[in-house]
């Protein structure tokens, strides 16, 4: 079937999902759902088609699960009595719960992680913008209940996002993300509590390192205690590298 008639259902209508649906909804037929009236009303308003509950995204033949990170092996859990053979991808930033929770799914379920490389410090529908996955790389992670056809599927959905797959393992990619995510995250608010008696005197350098230091504390406790173990060996290692740049001057 090609891409074109590929019915997506995209639950969740943030920053990412959001972003997603107005980047599929070109080559796929694309529905979504989130919990927020307004969001769904804000979603229809850019030409996003919306369902008033799970269920009625069905029937689909991909469901993408870009909720907060919290709730994301919840809506897995919801999904799976409506799935059928549907292709379940999700987008949250952290794969080790969702590796844990496919090992005991149900046997029918297709689940495959997918992590864009990509966002911003803001977030809801209205912020959504799919120029943020171009040329990003892709991190598609194989569950226990992946096959090869749910893996295809989930690089195709990347390349139409205009992004790069790369296949990593669960373990792999919570490790990386330690560091290209939380490392950066953890610098930039401490860079700003450091530096917040002179930040009204700051030029662009030291807004952008500090950029990251705007990202909702919701979503920052989650990515940081969510893979604590991670986070805090990345932060050693950045640590030496620190001592090792300061010892060179």
């Amino acid at each position: 079937m090609p891409a074109a008639s590929r019915r997506t259902a995209i639950v969740g209508l943030g920053l990412m999902g959001g972003s997603m649906a107005l980047g599929l909804r070109d080559t796929r037929e694309v529905r979504g759902y989130d919990v927020d009236l307004s969001t769904r009303e804000a979603a229809r308003g850019r030409g996003i088609a919306t369902a008033d509950s799970l269920a009625a995204l069905f029937p689909a033949d991909v469901v993408i699960v870009a909720t907060p990170l919290e709730a994301v092996v919840p809506t897995l859990d919801d999904l799976a009595p409506l799935a059928g053979s549907a292709v379940v991808v999700e987008v949250g930033s952290l794969k080790r719960d969702v590796a844990a929770y496919a090992g005991r799914a149900p046997s029918g379920a297709r689940i495959v992680g997918l992590h864009p490389m990509a966002g911003t410090t803001e977030s809801g529908f209205g912020t959504a913008d799919p120029a943020i996955f171009r040329d990003r790389p892709f991190l598609v992670v194989a569950t226990a209940r992946s096959d090869d056809d749910a893996l295809a599927e989930t690089e195709a959905i990347a390349r139409e996002l205009g992004g790069r797959p790369v296949r990593c393992s669960a373990e792999e990619h919570d490790r990386a993300v330690a560091m290209l995510s939380g490392v950066p995250l953890v610098a930039a608010l401490a860079l700003a509590r450091a530096g917040e008696d002179v930040a009204h005197l700051a030029g662009p350098g030291f807004a952008g390192a500090t950029r990251l230091a705007a990202t909702p504390p919701d979503l920052a406790r989650a990515i940081l205690r969510g893979d604590r173990d991670n986070v805090k060996a990345a932060l050693a290692r950045f640590r030496r590298a620190l001592d090792e740049v300061e010892r060179s001057f």
